[in-house]
């Protein structure tokens, strides 16, 4: 997303103030769930499936082949900035967005969005009811007996909204879908309603995801430092993977001993410290796919997903030619700890022997 192109003026100062009344968004899910019962009461949320994993493992061509078979609904651009209250913003969102056309996202990594794209909001929910987890510069895990029953039953709503919003469009998209790399943190206990629906977690090869996800914080940190509401934006949406709103996920206070985050053992550890925790914590709805399976045997694997997930025949695989091989990074391996590697190395492996896909 480039924004200084997409979001002018006007739009900067509409978002700030979304940003800051997420109490009166909430009031207003309330009220919108009353005015739009009719809309609301057939929807159900059956079999969701929630994309997450560390950044730059596939997560997000995932959620766009997922959304492109025309059966699932997840959040667009056009649900921010009010994404607590998605039904009565889309009354009114039309007459602040311009239809700028398709850009490439500041990932820099070719793919384009739209307002009809699907991105990662999700998180906004998150903050907004466990804000206890979101440190200064870390963010804390969820753990086994953690409850909130307002998140639970906000939440489950939600989902019917985002349901009911977007089979207006195409009434076939009737089971939630979501990317949201962060509920990894949650593996241990999932609250309801993630625990009665399928994980999809993808996962790269330890030295080639890490040094992805340096280069994506290094570009970031530019981008920044030129302009001060990207770092606003990341941090109200709950995006902490990278840049001046950094905040990774202290699995087994694994922060205590980090490298610098400048440094590639950085993302190493960070690797390391997430699968770790990934590993020991996944459940049985969990579902493992190699990022190198899927591009190297990109038909099978995605015949593979539909089967797993019960999409219908043909609606993923057919899209097998979307899916191409990531960049290489040139990486000295002489700089990281041959210890760090060998253990990077070993959860690989494992990941790789449950991977389904």
């Amino acid at each position: 997303m480039n924004f200084e192109d997409r979001y002018n003026t006007l739009d900067r100062i509409l978002y700030r103030i979304a940003f800051n009344v997420g109490t009166a968004q909430h009031a207003l899910s309330d009220v919108e769930e009353m005015i739009f019962n009719d809309k609301l009461e057939d929807i159900t949320v059956d079999d969701p499936v929630f994309i997450t994993s560390l950044p730059r493992s596939g997560t997000t061509i995932l959620l766009r082949l997922l959304w492109q078979t025309g059966e699932f609904a997840s959040h667009t651009y056009q649900d921010m900035p009010f994404v607590l209250c998605p039904l009565f913003w889309n009354q009114y969102s039309s007459y602040f967005s311009a239809d700028t056309g398709s850009k490439e996202r500041t990932h820099g990594d070719g793919i384009e969005i739209s307002g009809d794209s699907p991105e990662e909001f999700e998180e906004m929910v998150w903050k907004y009811f466990w804000s206890e987890h979101y440190g200064k510069d870390k963010i804390r895990p969820w753990e086994n007996g953690e409850n909130n029953s307002e998140f639970i039953k906000f939440f489950r709503s939600h989902m019917r909204k985002i349901i009911a919003l977007r089979s207006e469009d195409l009434p076939s998209r009737t089971r939630y879908l979501s990317k949201n790399n962060l509920n990894i943190a949650r593996l241990p206990d999932p609250p309801e309603p993630l625990n009665q629906g399928t994980f999809l977690i993808p996962f790269r090869e330890p030295k080639q995801q890490a040094a992805s996800m340096l280069n994506q914080h290094e570009r970031l940190l530019d981008i920044q430092a030129e302009d001060s509401f990207v770092s606003e934006y990341m941090e109200a949406i709950g995006h902490h993977e990278f840049g001046e709103t950094l905040k990774p996920v202290n699995f087994g206070d694994w922060l205590n001993n980090a490298a610098e985050p400048k440094k590639l053992t950085f993302w190493v550890q960070y690797w390391v410290a997430a699968y770790q925790f990934i590993l020991e914590h996944a459940g049985d709805t969990a579902v493992f796919i190699s990022y190198h399976r899927l591009v190297e045997k990109p038909e099978e694997s995605l015949a593979n997903i539909e089967e797993l997930l019960d999409i219908s025949e043909g609606n993923l695989s057919s899209q097998a030619d979307q899916l191409r091989a990531p960049r290489t990074h040139q990486i000295a391996q002489k700089n990281l700890p041959d210890d760090l590697l060998q253990e990077a190395s070993s959860i690989y492996k494992e990941l790789d022997k449950i991977a389904e896909v």
